[in-house]
């Protein structure tokens, strides 16, 4: 546990720490054997798809599409599902040597990453103007909040499902969600091995080792470690990670499965709180070393990931699966940051806080997935039941006395005060029990119905550390978010749907009588065509949609710090995506959002103006990669991409802080040495373009976007 004091501060450079020792990494440990997987495949103009209805991951394969998704729950194809969806699978984290889910998620069509720290370790995710409020480990859901995210080594896939996500995980968000997939132990002795050098210092190397750890082969583990060092391109930053991931998984019948593991991520950083404005909201034109802090910032995150899970497959081709998760995560930070605008001199108040927090994550879910046989047609039925457990403890800050500084003549080794954190003051308990369902029922050949929902009781418990009284209580009874949808495959290679969904949110307000607010509502309609091509190894989807969130906390008048539920907002636009293999070598992945977000009942100010300023009109992702053929360049490979923002903005206070478009170009050439070695070379920002990635308020958080960045990594398949 950490403790409420602050932790022994470190004035050096950046600091080296051991990887902590998860158990599992012991028992999972097993030798190299055997040969290498998509290493070889790169230069092959043949790729062999292994994945299948009882093993749908994307490791291995080669390919940029996935045949099927567990975001729902049952393992579908992403055809099935009516909802857009985008699947980051393990080749493209591979070939853009991608280790940060949330640049990984940038590649998905319509999402935005707003980044609330410099090295990138906090932040939230939005689609379709709104915040996607949690994320999934496994189809098991956790709050996103101001937490870093555990390293891609780990994971499988991504898979980003954009709309409502209600029958998944409850109260949230209506911007969707981002289910985690990890990777699983291999049924045979395998060892990849990477290691990376590149821009700013960085230095990295990753070993995954697993196989089978008996004769019969019902016993198998796997264990990924990884070491990280980075600095950046701004002055003092650094960024250090180790992580530590390991799974036993033991099939006790030959139909069932139980799967134990966890994670354990540490990272040990600089902060970075981001550049003030000039005082009109103008974006300073500075270097982009520009650091308004010190160098003694720090950043201490810790996160620990517990997983079991049972699974047992029915004879009819139904799924049981009860899954438990505990998610622990701290973060320390010791910012000196800007906070005022700034002077045309350069001068701005600098101020000077210490903050811990910490959120604990505890998560029940069984369900069932059965094939029904009525009428001569067999539908599917998904019954559930689930708990969640979330505690935050708050409010454990303390600031110290600001002081003058200048940006254009830094001091980054002035001095920075010991302040003592005062420990926490409140913890928040947030509990929802569940039970949901769906039916799909196949009303024709080619035609199925959907109707499931998720009835809830959830309710919001913050009480007084000091003599644990409740402090406020959100208890919003049952809730029930229905969804209905319809499929039609009116081609064998073309499906069409239309789909209803509806959230909800709980609000923490109070009313003109000292009463919480009822919880926001949320509907959403979504209209799409989704096909698949070339032996399925090439998916597209569009769609168009419409969300309107109401009941929004709006302040009330009549007395100060009083609201009422009298908000209503929309969101609607447009989402196109296409990706996978156009022919044997040839990867592409595309894609177009129109996104347009509008207030249609607020405060004078607001009302008739855009809802979500930091989600982009347009947005555009694009990117190819080939691999030669030619006996001349046989083992060569060579990728490009484009990505597009619109302008967007932050409103502070009267000002408008505009961001300006931008287009960034990415470059990537891999070689081939031998079936077990590889090289990949990756170029982001290739043209070294300035622009600002995160526009918020006059005092901080304006960060400018990385410059070129070239990463060269080696990959062993073994």
């Amino acid at each position: 546990m950490m403790h409420t004091e602050s932790p022994t501060r470190s004035r050096t450079a950046a600091p080296r720490f051991p990887l902590t020792t998860l158990a599992l990494l012991a028992a999972c440990s097993c030798p190299a054997a055997t040969t290498a997987a998509h290493a070889q495949d790169a230069a092959l103009p043949e790729v062999k798809v292994t994945n299948s209805a009882d093993t749908p991951a994307t490791e291995g394969t080669g390919q940029y599409t996935a045949r099927q998704v567990s975001v729902g729950k049952m393992d579908q194809a992403p055809r099935e599902i009516p909802q857009s969806i985008s699947v980051i699978t393990r080749q493209q984290l591979d070939d853009r040597n991608v280790t940060k889910v949330e640049d990984a998620i940038k590649f998905s069509t319509g999402i935005t990453v707003t980044r609330l720290d410099g090295a990138g370790n906090y932040n939230t995710f939005q689609s379709r103007g709104f915040d996607l409020g949690a994320l999934q480990l496994d189809g098991v859901p956790i709050p996103q909040g101001n937490y870093s995210t555990l390293d891609t080594a780990m994971y499988d896939r991504i898979e980003v499902l954009r709309g409502p996500a209600g029958l998944l995980q409850g109260g949230s968000e209506p911007g969707g969600t981002v289910n985690l997939v990890r990777k699983h132990a291999p049924g045979k002795l395998m060892l990849n091995a990477d290691a990376a050098l590149g821009s700013f210092g960085l230095r990295r190397g990753t070993v995954d080792v697993g196989g089978a750890l008996n004769a019969s082969g019902t016993v198998r583990a796997r264990a990924v470690a990884v070491a990280e060092d980075r600095d950046s391109h701004v002055a003092t930053l650094f960024n250090n990670k180790r992580l530590g991931y390991g799974t036993l998984e033991w099939d006790i019948a030959p139909s069932t499965t139980l799967s134990i593991g966890g994670a354990q991520q540490r990272v040990r950083a600089s902060i970075d709180q981001g550049l003030p404005t000039y005082a009109d909201g103008r974006l300073a034109s500075l270097p982009r070393s520009s650091f308004s802090g010190l160098a003694s910032n720090r950043q201490d995150l810790e996160t620990t990931d517990l997983f079991a899970e049972l699974e047992h497959r029915l004879s009819g081709g139904g799924t049981v699966r009860l899954s438990a998760r505990d998610v622990d995560r701290t973060a320390f930070y010791s910012a000196a940051r800007a906070n005022s605008a700034l002077s045309p001199n350069g001068n701005f108040t600098m101020e000077m806080v210490d903050g811990l927090t910490h959120v604990k994550t505890r998560n029940y879910d069984l369900f069932a997935s059965l094939p029904v046989d009525v009428a001569g047609r067999t539908h599917r039925l998904l019954v559930g039941a689930s708990r969640s457990e979330n505690k935050s403890y708050d409010n454990n800050f303390v600031y110290g006395t600001p002081v003058q500084a200048n940006l254009l003549t830094p001091n980054y080794g002035a001095p920075y005060p010991a302040l003592v954190l005062p420990g926490y003051s409140a913890i928040t308990t947030r509990t929802e029990n569940a039970l949901y369902g769906q039916a799909q029922i196949s009303l024709a050949s080619q035609v199925k119905l959907l109707a499931g929902g998720r009835l809830s009781w959830a309710d919001a418990v913050t009480r007084s550390t000091s003599n644990g009284a409740a402090t406020s209580v959100a208890d919003p009874g049952r809730q029930f978010v229905p969804s209905l949808a319809v499929l039609y495959d009116f081609h064998p290679q073309y499906t069409a749907y239309a789909g209803y969904s509806e959230t909800f949110v709980v609000q923490s307000q109070l009313d003109i009588n000292k009463q919480l607010l009822d919880p926001r509502t949320g509907k959403q309609v979504e209209v799409g065509l989704k096909g698949e091509f070339l032996d399925k190894r090439l998916q597209a989807h569009a769609a168009i949609f419409r969300i309107i969130d109401e009941d929004r906390a709006i302040a009330d008048s009549r007395l100060a710090g009083a609201f009422f539920a009298g908000g209503k907002v929309r969101s609607q636009g447009f989402e196109a995506e296409v990706s996978g293999q156009v022919q044997p070598g040839w990867d592409v992945l595309a894609g177009y959002a129109y996104n347009d977000t509008l207030y249609l009942r607020a405060p004078v100010a607001q009302q008739g103006q855009v809802f979500s300023p930091v989600t982009p009109r347009h947005s555009v992702n694009v990117f190819t990669r080939y691999a030669f053929t030619s006996p001349a360049l046989r083992g060569f490979s060579v990728g490009g991409g484009l990505s597009y923002r619109s302008d967007f903005f932050a409103q502070s206070g009267a000002l408008r802080i505009t961001s300006g478009d931008y287009v960034l170009a990415s470059a990537q050439v891999g070689y081939q040495i031998n079936d077990q070695l590889a090289l990949n070379l990756s170029v982001d920002n290739l043209f070294d373009k300035t622009y600002y990635e995160k526009v918020s308020n006059t005092f901080r958080q304006n960060f400018y976007g990385e410059p070129r960045r070239v990463t060269l990594a080696l990959k062993a398949r073994y």
